[in-house]
């Protein structure tokens, strides 16, 4: 028999979600298993409990005043008998082989590497039914460099490690004064004496619904994520920040700041870059220089003047239009030499010179998995609530987050001017219930459908391309419209002079006079320091609104 494991579910008001969370953990096909739960003080008048005790002779149950999800899982800790902890979140699933292809992938390690290695997989992410889960692929990172990459990147999921007990005892518990950030400040701390080894499966499916502690708790979590990411790029070692030798330590922090600064974290962007300057190998003026162009090429076109402003000297923001002449530190005045063109060249230009400066998604930093987490979470919802079956994404840009939300629809259609786009999504991502095709939305018969989804896209175009796009919606004869709206403006703005590529707009203002929402979704926007917080998607039938000329 293998070594055993302890699965831990913290539960706190979980009545929605444990039952179907213990009986994945009770399915798993590897047998020598416990599973823990500990009631972190739930106020349901007994519901979640009452779960609980209906498999009180399967499972180990407890109960106590609440602390949150680290003291839950600490007070599991102390009491688990298993060889290795395995964490279950109580709205989460395990596929039933998760314990035994952790376990194989442990005793896949030879020697005395086993007892100090931590594995970890991919998951999926669904909303309404665990098979319509879509996956989240990792890459598979040297254990060496780990620490790094959870800089850069941290997007593991915590519960699909396996970790020995024994590293508890050396490296620590979860820190119970974290509210939101207590996983990956764990994961780092480990990393620095145990490696993480990827297990390219998805033996995970985490559900994503309002009710998460971190959707309520999201602008804590922000000022904890800046403060672990900045304790982080701190932490890091001369091998860490230089891959290995495979760069300088400066390109190294410039790296991080480039990252932190595109997924909307700038205080800890900040020391990264300040780090970058004051590197010891790059005090020669030609290294500095380097770094400079590093930053500016990387962060063009929307970043690189905001950089310049907060970490730059005026000395060192000259000294960088000297140094790359050609760039314009004005993202308004590259993207206004696209706007001069038809649509579908505007946006092909766009697409081909990546002019919205995303460093993972072609449509910018706006459509990273961090800016789109809260609308990831409530579009399955509102699909739920309206019965949508039917969904047109209009347009539907390189679907770099769309990939990663469970609509559960029955037939999704992704259309887009940017033939390119087109081809690749439908070689990427097309099958039976997703289609993707071209379509100039101004000119070009649409589908009926239930809703039609249109993010980011009126802010870019003028007055009367916009109208002429919301009469195509109309004409379509569909049902929903689901659009970007910013609900604290007091005044829309043509694309003209120097808001000539993007500004933004609230629909209930002239010329557009859209009805109140029916339901406004908030994005929780970081970008530009909280300045568009006021981004929404408001929700109107198309039959309520009225296009004037």
């Amino acid at each position: 028999m293998g070594p055993k494991v302890s699965i831990v579910i913290p539960v706190y008001n979980g009545a929605d979600f444990l039952e179907e969370a213990i009986e994945s953990a009770l399915a798993q096909t590897y047998q020598n298993i416990e599973i823990i739960i500990v009631n972190d003080g739930s106020r349901d008048n007994g519901a979640t409990e009452r779960i609980a005790l209906r498999y009180a002779d399967k499972i180990r149950y407890y109960s106590k005043p609440n602390g949150g999800v680290a003291s839950a899982l600490n007070f599991a800790i102390l009491q688990m008998s298993g060889e290795y902890f395995s964490w279950l979140s109580h709205d989460d699933l395990y596929t039933e082989d998760k314990v035994e292809c952790d376990i194989a992938a442990i005793s896949a390690i030879n020697g005395s590497a086993r007892e100090s290695t931590i594995v970890y997989s991919d998951y999926g992410v669904f909303a309404d039914q665990p098979e319509n889960a879509v996956d989240v692929k990792l890459p598979a990172t040297p254990p060496e460099l780990f620490r790094y990459w959870l800089t850069v990147e941290n997007r593991i999921h915590g519960c699909t490690l396996l970790i020995p007990k024994t590293a508890f005892e050396q490296c620590g518990t979860f820190d119970g004064t974290l509210r939101t950030t207590q996983d990956y400040d764990l994961w780092f701390r480990l990393a620095e004496r145990y490696q993480f080894v990827h297990i390219p499966r998805t033996l995970v499916k985490a559900r994503s619904h309002p009710a998460q502690g971190s959707v309520a708790m999201a602008g804590l979590a922000l000022q904890e994520i800046n403060a672990l990411l900045t304790h982080f790029t701190k932490s890091l070692s001369v091998d860490e920040l230089s891959g290995n030798a495979r760069r300088s330590i400066a390109e190294g922090y410039a790296e991080i700041a480039i990252s932190l600064t595109m997924r909307g974290f700038f205080d800890a962007a900040k020391v990264a870059t300040k780090l970058a300057f004051s590197a010891r190998d790059v005090k020669a003026r030609g290294s500095k220089a380097a770094i400079l162009i590093r930053l500016a090429g990387s962060l063009s076109i929307f970043h690189v003047k905001r950089v310049a402003r907060m970490f730059l000297s005026k000395r060192g923001r000259l000294m960088l239009k000297a140094l790359v002449p050609n760039r314009k530190f004005s993202s308004r005045e590259t993207v206004a030499t696209s706007l001069g063109h038809g649509l579908k060249h505007r946006f092909s230009e766009i697409y081909d010179k990546n002019i919205f400066g995303g460093r993972l998604s072609r449509s910018g930093e706006g459509s990273d998995l961090v800016q789109t987490a809260a609308i990831r979470r409530q579009i399955p919802q509102l699909v739920t609530e309206l019965g949508v079956e039917t969904f047109l994404d209009a347009p539907c840009g390189d679907w770099y987050w769309m990939q990663h939300t469970a609509l559960g629809v029955k037939q999704y259609t992704g259309v887009d001017i940017v033939e390119a786009l087109i081809e690749k999504n439908r070689s990427n991502f097309g099958n039976e219930t997703t289609s993707f095709r071209y379509a100039n939305l101004t000119t070009d018969a649409l589908p009926k459908v239930d809703l039609i989804f249109s993010r980011d896209c009126l802010v870019h175009l003028s007055f009367d391309d916009a109208k002429r796009i919301l009469a195509n919606f109309k004409q379509s004869n569909s049902k929903y419209l689901l659009t970007t709206t910013f609900t604290d403006r007091s005044v829309n703005n043509n694309l003209v002079g120097k808001d000539s590529f993007w500004r933004p707009l609230n629909m209930l203002l002239p010329p557009f006079n859209f009805p109140p929402p029916l339901k406004l979704i908030n994005e929780d926007c970081t970008e530009q320091r909280g300045q568009y917080a006021d981004k929404c998607l408001g929700l109107w039938r198309l039959d309520d609104i009225e296009i004037r000329a």
